[in-house]
């Protein structure tokens, strides 16, 4: 019997998450309501300065493939981008050379904020290191702690971090999120899949909103996964249980035989 899976995702990269769960076709069924949309203004100041301002800086780091839309939006040509060095986390590497035309200097062992600040202390660029953080900004949802995290580990290391809120991120409608609750009240998902920490916030300030402090309860008979230790972190310190973690969080093709793997 096909297991059902809901996917959280964001839509502007549902369709990758939905390829990498192709291959299993047999074997699950996904549902897609997304509980966060991305956007960014073409007009956002902070963008505007930053590209005006790049060479004061000797890394900026692009926190999401988003992220790197509103880099490519603001400063469309490579001989716009200077000097500066761009970094990425896992997969979005090939998506920043893609979109932007550069090369990073390296990627991080670990796909993750966190795995980008190890990765500038082994390589001994931290210390003075002056670099600006691409993240977003967040409406209508507590923002979960990834980047003030990231921005404070930056700190202890001595890097001079600028945070600049590139796109905002934001809760679906709520009626589109009842619709996910109404589907694991009626037992029809066997899992919830978040990706990332956004998701977490939005799934779960919704769920509290449309049914106050029983909301919990109704999450007894699903098995909660997340994409890699930090979203799992976040989930769990707003109270949500979470069932599995791949080992492995490269990409989404990890995630998805993770998830399969275990029913297996």
């Amino acid at each position: 019997m096909k297991k059902n899976i809901l996917i959280t995702a964001p839509r502007h990269y549902t369709q990758r998450l939905l390829t990498a769960f192709e291959k299993y076709k047999e074997e699950v069924e996904v549902t897609n309501i997304a509980m966060v949309e991305s956007t960014f203004d073409t007009a956002n100041d902070e963008m505007q300065k930053l590209c005006a301002d790049l060479d004061m800086f000797d890394f900026v780091v692009c926190l999401s493939r988003k992220a790197i839309d509103a880099m490519h939006n603001c400063c469309d040509r490579a001989e716009q981008l200077g000097k500066t060095q761009f970094l990425a986390i896992g997969k979005d590497n090939e998506y920043l050379h893609d979109v932007l035309g550069v090369t990073p200097p390296f990627i991080s062992k670990e796909p993750s904020p966190i795995g980008i600040a190890h990765a500038l202390k082994e390589h001994g660029l931290n210390e003075g290191c002056r670099l600006a953080a691409l993240a977003p900004a967040f409406v209508g949802i507590e923002e979960p702690r990834t980047v003030p995290d990231f921005m404070a580990k930056l700190s202890e290391l001595g890097v001079q971090a600028h945070r600049v809120d590139a796109y905002v991120n934001m809760a679906t409608e709520l009626s589109a999120r009842k619709q996910a609750y109404d589907l694991i009240i009626d037992k029809r998902i066997d899992c919830v899949a978040f990706t990332s920490g956004s998701e977490v916030m939005a799934f779960n300030d919704g769920l509290r909103e449309v049914y106050g402090t029983d909301a919990c309860c109704i999450l007894n008979d699903v098995a909660i996964a997340c994409m890699g230790p930090y979203t799992a972190m976040q989930a769990k310190r707003i109270g949500l249980k979470v069932d599995w973690v791949p080992s492995e969080f490269n990409s989404f093709d990890d995630f998805t035989a993770c998830l399969v793997m275990h029913w297996r």
